[in-house]
């Protein structure tokens, strides 16, 4: 089997059919999908073992509650393809992501293959990234926080190449863990294949996340630098940066004590790498900083808005 589609699926009765429906509305032949049901206490479960009943190609595994990443990691232990994609159970794969993804990433023996996706409005995310690129250009975007890369679902990736502990990841982390993976992964293949086929829609706001926390922040900070340490030499500057872009967020919703208790650190450190308007940032007071990244924030969500 060539490819295997993995639905992580906790509470979603609302929205797990039309994703189990697209997935299985494909135009590629040689493929398979298998939902992990995290332990739903809703008819999610259900819903998955009926359409199972009627499409071979749906598998469908039942688990105790363990976490998105403990479900992802039971469903590419189980699955039988070559490679494998990654849906959310609210979100929706195109019906031609499998052949289009497939087709790229053997015409160019790459290791994966990123496209674009959308939101439920319509809203067009591209990383403006065409055809091979080295797996270091990807990590550098992520850190930087240039978020038209899908973080974990929609891109086709080696079976061989997850099951190398790219998904051994605590459930503490929630937040941020798929881009985790993805950064692990990345530091272990040599060549990624970027196309411009749109092939997935995002649920975009469905799911809610608590407010930003500094010691999840640090505990994340701990895990990514380790995932970087193959790669140090040459990310160390962008993950500083990526510091910096969580930082200012923190100061964006005017915590600015968290300069004091950990952001202080990156005095000094902050080299060429770093965009000028983000040392400069840095380098003010946070309550003077708020005024600039509030406003910068408050653009770019009217721009938004208007595209």
């Amino acid at each position: 089997m060539e490819i295997s589609v993995i639905i992580p699926v906790y509470n979603k009765e609302q929205y797990i059919k039309q994703c189990l429906e697209n997935a299985l509305s494909q135009d590629f032949k040689d493929y398979e999908v298998i939902t992990v049901d995290d332990g739903s206490t809703d008819d999610s479960g259900r819903i998955c073992d009926e359409m199972a009943n009627s499409d071979s190609r749906l598998r469908v595994i039942h688990t105790e509650n363990g976490g998105v990443t403990a479900a992802r990691r039971r469903g590419v232990e189980e699955a039988k393809g070559r490679f494998v994609m990654f849906c959310d159970s609210d979100d929706r794969l195109l019906p031609h992501a499998l052949r289009n993804s497939y087709e790229a990433m053997i015409a160019n023996d790459a290791d994966e293959v990123i496209a674009p996706y959308q939101n439920q409005r319509g809203i067009l995310f591209d990383a403006q990234r065409r055809g091979l690129i080295k797996p270091s250009e990807v990590i550098k975007d992520y850190l930087a926080q240039h978020n038209n890369y899908p973080p974990i679902w929609a891109i086709l990736l080696r079976r061989d190449m997850i099951l190398d502990g790219c998904l051994d990841i605590p459930r503490y982390f929630f937040i941020g863990e798929d881009i985790l993976f993805h950064i692990r992964y990345l530091t272990k293949v040599k060549s990624v294949f970027c196309i411009g086929q749109n092939n997935y829609i995002y649920s975009e706001g469905i799911t809610s996340y608590p407010p930003m926390n500094l010691q999840y922040e640090r505990k994340y900070d701990e895990l990514l630098k380790a995932a970087l340490q193959p790669v140090w030499q040459e990310m160390e500057s962008f993950f500083r940066l990526r510091q910096i872009k969580t930082y200012e967020k923190f100061i964006d919703l005017k915590q600015f004590w968290v300069y004091d208790e950990y952001y202080y650190q990156l005095e000094g450190k902050l080299d060429k790498h770093i965009p000028l308007a983000d040392r400069l940032v840095y380098s003010l007071h946070p309550r003077l900083a708020y005024y600039l990244i509030h406003c910068y924030k408050w653009w770019l969500r009217k721009k938004r808005i208007m595209l």
